[in-house]
This record gives structure tokens, C-alpha cells and sequence, in this order.
């Protein structure tokens, strides 16, 4: 059977101390217990409460030694026989401390040189390292391919991109600094500039930058995230983002959202557009003809991210609906039934928008 110490001996000190606050003990017993000991503190002392405090309390001790005998004949030479060992002793270990100090010094200079001294085989390892771990980055979402292209073939018809900010922009009325992150070609913007909505757009990819530039528009080349940290408390007042969380991890998207929350003013709007993984051509095809993507986001899960971040009076919208559907000219009853059933879930919206407020102060 083991037994704690530790344990056991916090019992014991906290029944003593009990027992001095309640006056048990009295004052001969009292002064020995806050009596010193040789070479520390007094016998209640916990020092692993304050370790750095009672390290200077103990390196400012003076350990001393009474050598004085009081024997009647032989006390006076008994007396200088330990004072001769105990000079000798502190000198020895005087001149052990000396030497360890030493050797100390000589062990932080060797180790602050191996510190700094240059590396050529360890350097051209990190080096080695971190130019896979950026090739990797590019592959994994084929960053060359060429945007303008992909776009042109794979982006969406521009119209249809118009309709779908165009049913947010209202939201927007009034305000003076919405955010567009990944703005791409700049057609919010353009919605937002016509109805007098101060509007600014940020995307990663300098031809979008510099194609929404030449049309006039304020936008930025920054990634999304590390745009929302270089910002100010309380800096906008509103968020646009279409077909941009599916486009980073999970945790990005959280950190995304809590900067969000430090950089929007009370009440701001906060909108999200991303394709709708319920529709299961969506989720199982078309979302996969973006290399970039890393994974669907189911709605209920946006929503439950907005929610638990803080975000306020969130709510979802599908629309986009499917080209493609079965035709429900069927008789009515379970074979009706069955096919709106597959229509809904095969060939329902393509998109969704997650919309929610920042809280008011």
C-alpha cells in the first residue's frame, strides 16, 4: 500500500495550524514552531507555494555555526580545532563554488556560441523543409492554375453572381465600411457602390486585385484572416463574404469569425455565401470542380459556428435552385412523394448563405 507524503504531511501542517489560530498550543510551543531551523526557514514554512520568494529568503540565510566549547579544561582547544577545520572547510568549498561558477560561465558561452554559429547543413535542412511544406501548400490547391481562366470557366456567370449579392446589399444600407473578403472579380462591390454603401474588398489573388482596381473599386491584396488582425476594434461595420469559408480549415474559419467579432461594430451584418453540401450533387460533384476547396460546410454547422461565437438573430438561406430536376408530373401518393423527396435532395439549392449580426453593445 503506498502512502502519499505529501498528502500526509499537508494534513499534519494544516491540523497544527488549526490548532495555533484556536490558542491549543501554548506560547513555548507556539515560538518553537516559528523558530528557524538549521539552514532553512521555520518548521511550517511551505516554500513550494512561493518558490521563487523563499529562493531568495534561503540564498540570503547566514548558516552559522556556534564552535565554542564550554568544557572546562579542554573547551579552549576544542574550540580552535573547529575553528581551524571549519576555515579550512569554507575554504575548499569557496573554492569549489569558484571553480563551478566558472565552469558554468564557460558552458553558457560555449552554448550562446553553438547558439549563434552559423549552420550551413542544419540551415539548408529548414530550408530543404520549409520549401516542401510551401509546395505542398501550392499543390494542394493547385495555386497555378491560372485564375483568370478558371474563373471565366468555373466561376459562375456574372449575372448570376449580381442576383445572388444582390439579395444581401439591402442588409447594408447605410454603412460606410463593409468588408468584401474574397472579392474576386468585385461584384458586390460594384452593387454596393451604386446604392451608396462604403465598401472595400480583400482577395488573395493579385490578377482579382488588380482586375477589380481597373474598374475603380478599393480592394486590397491580403489573406483573409491576417487582413482581420491587422484591423482596429470596431473598425467596420459589416461582412460580405461569398464562396470564401470553404476555401480554408475548420479552425481558420473559427479564428476568422472571433476576429470578426473584434473588428465589427454593434450590430453590424455579417453575411456568408457557400455551396450547399445537403444538395448531394453539390456536396458529392460540383464542389469538387474547385481544387482550391478544402471541404463542404454543412449549413447547420455554419450556423452552429455563428451561434456559438457570438454571433446574434442568425439564420440560413438557400437559393440557386438545381437545373436539373425529376419530373413530379406523377400520380399523387407515395410515388409523388418519393420523387419530390429525391428532388430535394439531390437536386435542391446550390447555395447557401449563413446571415447573422454582431451582438449589440
Amino acid at each position: 500500500m503506498s502512502v502519499d507524503i505529501d498528502a500526509v504531511l499537508a494534513e499534519a501542517r494544516a491540523r497544527v495550524q488549526e490548532k495555533r489560530a484556536s490558542g491549543a498550543f501554548g506560547a513555548a510551543v507556539d515560538a518553537a514552531l516559528s523558530a528557524p531551523l538549521p539552514g532553512g526557514g521555520p518548521l511550517l514554512t511551505d516554500e513550494l507555494e512561493d518558490p521563487v520568494g523563499a529562493l531568495g529568503t534561503v540564498l540570503q540565510e547566514d548558516i552559522g555555526y556556534d564552535a565554542t566549547s564550554r568544557r572546562r579544561i579542554v573547551g579552549a582547544p576544542v574550540t580552535f580545532a573547529r575553528k581551524s577545520v571549519i576555515s579550512l572547510i569554507r575554504w575548499w568549498i569557496t573554492a569549489l563554488f569558484e571553480r563551478q561558477e566558472r565552469v558554468n560561465k564557460l558552458v553558457t558561452a560555449a552554448l550562446v556560441q553553438q547558439r549563434d554559429r552559423p549552420s550551413p547543413g542544419y540551415d539548408a535542412r529548414l530550408r530543404k523543409v520549409e520549401e516542401a511544406l510551401a509546395a505542398r501548400a501550392r499543390d494542394e490547391v493547385a495555386a497555378d492554375l491560372h485564375s483568370v481562366y478558371f474563373q471565366a470557366r468555373f466561376g459562375g456567370d456574372e449575372p448570376v453572381i449580381a442576383a445572388q449579392a444582390a439579395q444581401f446589399v439591402d442588409l447594408f444600407a447605410g454603412r460606410t465600411r463593409v468588408c468584401d473578403l474574397g472579392s474576386g472579380r468585385g461584384t458586390f462591390l460594384a452593387l454596393a457602390k451604386e446604392r451608396g454603401i462604403g465598401a472595400y474588398g480583400v482577395d488573395l489573388d493579385p490578377r482579382m486585385v488588380e482586375h477589380a482596381s481597373g474598374l475603380g473599386l478599393e480592394v486590397v491584396a491580403d489573406d483573409a484572416l491576417a487582413h482581420l488582425r491587422s484591423l482596429e476594434p470596431a473598425s467596420i461595420d459589416g461582412l460580405f463574404a461569398r464562396h470564401i469559408a470553404e476555401h480554408v480549415l475548420p479552425g481558420e474559419l473559427v479564428a476568422i469569425l472571433r476576429e470578426l467579432r473584434r473588428v465589427l461594430r454593434p450590430g453590424s451584418p455579417i453575411v456568408l455565401i457557400t455551396p450547399n453540401p445537403a444538395t448531394l450533387t453539390v456536396g458529392a460533384h460540383t464542389f469538387w470542380l474547385d481544387p482550391s476547396h478544402r471541404r463542404p460546410i454543412p449549413p447547420e454547422l455554419f450556423r452552429f459556428y455563428l451561434e456559438v461565437e457570438g454571433f446574434v438573430r442568425v439564420s440560413l438561406r438557400t437559393f440557386e435552385p438545381s437545373d436539373e430536376r425529376l419530373n413530379e408530373d406523377v400520380p399523387a401518393g407515395a410515388t409523388r412523394d418519393n420523387v419530390r423527396l429525391l428532388n430535394r435532395t439531390l437536386f435542391g439549392d446550390r447555395d447557401y448563405a449563413v446571415v447573422g449580426f454582431a451582438p449589440e453593445a
